[in-house]
């Protein structure tokens, strides 16, 4: 007489639950978009450094052979001084781009949304340090060469800045939230690992 199959299949089950996950698995275009982003954030650093030297070098130039007034030059260069400062603020502690391993790729994303972040507050700082610019240049401009109507359409422009630079910095904000997380269940998966 033979004995019935064990049909209890509770052992199976365990070891199929208790098995440990996959290993997380970053995004095949992770790294290109890491290149990208580096690349575009290092020219558009330079293009901002660029266009602040520019912009101070033709503020001097209309103040002493123009003959700008000296309140609206120094008004106007610092608010050049403050943007520069923005931009300089915001790219501190950049690593550069670091691509040896997945780690490395993950950390230099991490720091590329940080980047990021810093510099969506600064040009929203730089906007507003704009419009308090713009408020000086009305008050010291000729009655009349810029109309209620100029300033009211400057501002909403700016607002508009604004919220483009507050949609920015909540993206960077997800991005940093997601490749920490990432890195850190790679880091649980190291440390589990026998």
């Amino acid at each position: 007489m033979t004995t019935p199959p064990n049909d209890d299949w509770s052992d199976l089950t365990r070891t199929w639950t208790d098995r440990p996950a996959a290993p997380p698995r970053l995004d095949p275009n992770l790294f290109r978009a890491v290149r990208r982003r580096d690349l575009l954030a290092r020219l558009n650093f330079v293009g901002e450094l660029a266009g602040g030297v520019v912009t101070i070098g033709i503020v001097i130039w209309a103040t002493l052979v123009r003959d700008l007034p000296w309140p609206l030059g120094l008004t106007a260069l610092g608010f050049v001084a403050f943007a520069l400062a923005g931009t300089l603020w915001s790219r501190r502690g950049d690593p550069g781009l670091l691509t040896g391993t997945p780690e490395a790729v993950l950390l230099s994303a991490i720091a590329q949304a940080r980047t990021g972040y810093r510099w969506a507050w600064a040009g929203v700082a730089t906007s507003l340090a704009a419009f308090v610019f713009v408020t000086i240049l009305a008050g010291l401009s000729p009655t009349g060469s810029i109309s209620p109507r100029d300033l009211l359409i400057m501002g909403g422009l700016l607002l508009a800045c604004i919220g483009l630079y507050v949609a920015h910095a909540r993206r960077c904000r997800r991005r940093m939230a997601a490749h920490t997380a990432t890195l850190q269940a790679m880091d649980d998966e190291t440390a589990t690992e026998p």
